[in-house]
């Protein structure tokens, strides 16, 4: 449960399909990992399912064959890029052949650097499609399938595509039941007529419930707050399937992933990256979206989301190079930033109003006391002491959701210029009725 405090950096809008295309992708790579960390016997049970199971994401022979000469041989020392592709198959009765894509996602993992980013390609981006002249780029499918799909991604990013996949959205629901479900909290309740409702606070979400949380914006600030809430619903789900040891759990998880995705990706390929890729933690997935602008078109004219071929162009080579939307040089300043921005939001932390939790985790006698005692000196009015369960070597301070300004104003108020692990992690606050929850390791200095 204790890692490192990671910078999180700012990511730009993304369309809530994209949740659906990274849940199932996270899916399927965590689902690996977690067959990985079994004993030898239950990892070979596993592992032969995983390939007997695999064979019903194969793509079309027709379709696998037209993509075979637009798709690069990936190489393990370089970064594995995979093209994913969100269909709505059946939505329109009839239908039949090719229909425009609902979401394009390409994902590039690093196999070296643990990284992964995933880059949303708004369905009406403006595009050139040989043979058919300008068009969104949801219609490169339409007009010529998977290739078409692949080949318009290509021409933007100038990016090799290794492996290519279609995810059908059909069954989201059962994807999120068969995990679980999650527990996270809202900052505010969800009441829309056309979805449903949630109540502010923590709230289980089942798959019926999720797709009320993704889909609705009746919220105080519309799309931005529907955006955060579907990050959140994102990140607890990646961290629920990485904590699910269960060999049969993890089967039910592709039993159920396996039902919307045909791919061209094979086994091998994604054993290799789950075995590469053990110890990457979520945080090290970067989401991000095509730059570009959303212009009102002259009278008579369609609409398009206009890429910004400069910002375009250094995105993908960030991604070429380091395998992130940014450079070393932007990674640094955003560091920097985010440090003075933490600095500007403590001092503006009323610890007055903070419910504060120490837990003796060294069991020296009453040092939990005598913290809290220090804590109330500085202006903490509401402060519980307690035990932790476990011993714990380094000083950790857990917090809410919203409450992380405060857990570093505690971390700095207990030892100013001391490092301490901070991390977010609803569980332990509602354990402790909390919104912050500090718990005395032994690396604790006075």
């Amino acid at each position: 449960m204790k890692r490192q405090e990671r910078l999180k950096l700012r990511k730009r809008q993304k369309r809530r399909t994209v949740l659906k295309v990274a849940l199932a992708l996270v899916l399927v790579a965590g689902l690996v990992v977690g067959i990985m960390n079994f004993d030898a016997v239950k990892t070979w049970a596993g592992k032969h399912y995983f390939r007997l199971r695999w064979v019903e994401t194969s793509l079309e022979e027709e379709k696998a064959a037209e993509l075979a000469p637009v798709l690069t041989k990936y190489d393990l020392s370089k970064n594995i890029n995979v093209l994913f592709i969100g269909i709505d198959k059946g939505s329109v009765p009839g239908e039949e052949g090719y229909t425009r894509s609902d979401v394009m996602i390409l994902a590039s993992v690093n196999v070296d650097k643990k990284k992964a980013v995933l880059v949303s390609f708004p369905r009406d981006t403006r595009v050139n499609i040989p043979g058919y002249g300008t068009e969104k780029i949801n219609a490169a499918h339409s007009f010529k399938g998977p290739v078409g799909a692949v080949e318009a991604v290509e021409q933007i990013s100038g990016i090799d595509i290794n492996d290519y996949a279609e995810v059908d959205f059909e069954a989201f629901k059962n994807i999120v039941d068969a995990i679980g479900g999650v527990t996270l909290h809202l900052d505010y309740p969800i009441s829309d007529p056309k979805v449903g409702y949630l109540p502010k606070g923590d709230v289980y979400l089942t798959g019926e419930t999720g797709l009320i949380l993704v889909r609705s914006r009746e919220l105080p600030r519309g799309d931005l707050d529907r955006i955060d809430n579907q990050k959140k619903f994102l990140k607890a789900m990646m961290e629920k399937l990485v904590e699910i040891k269960d060999l049969q759990a993890l089967l039910k998880v592709l039993d159920a992933t396996v039902k919307y995705l045909d791919t061209t990706l094979e086994p091998d390929l994604i054993f290799a990256l789950a075995e590469a890729l053990q110890g990457m933690a979520v945080e090290d997935v970067e989401f991000v979206t095509l730059p570009g602008d959303e212009p009102n078109p002259a009278p008579g004219q369609p609409w398009y989301y206009i890429h910004d071929e400069e910002a375009s162009a250094a995105l993908f080579q960030n991604i070429k190079l380091y395998c992130s939307a940014l450079s070393p040089e932007e990674q640094a300043a955003e560091a920097a930033e985010g440090r003075q921005e933490d600095r500007l939001s403590e001092t503006e932390v009323d610890r007055s109003r903070i419910n504060l939790a120490v837990l003796n985790g060294v069991r020296w006698e009453g040092i939990a006391a005598q913290v809290a005692e220090i804590m109330e000196d500085k202006g903490y009015a509401n402060v519980s002491t307690g035990n932790t369960v476990n011993p714990y070597e380094d000083t950790t301070v857990y917090f809410a959701p919203g409450f992380e300004a405060a857990a570093r104003a505690v971390a700095r108020d207990l030892t100013p210029g001391a490092v301490y692990v901070i991390e977010e992690d609803n569980d332990v606050a509602i354990t402790y009725d909390s919104d912050v929850i500090l718990v005395i390791g032994e690396d604790y200095v006075e």
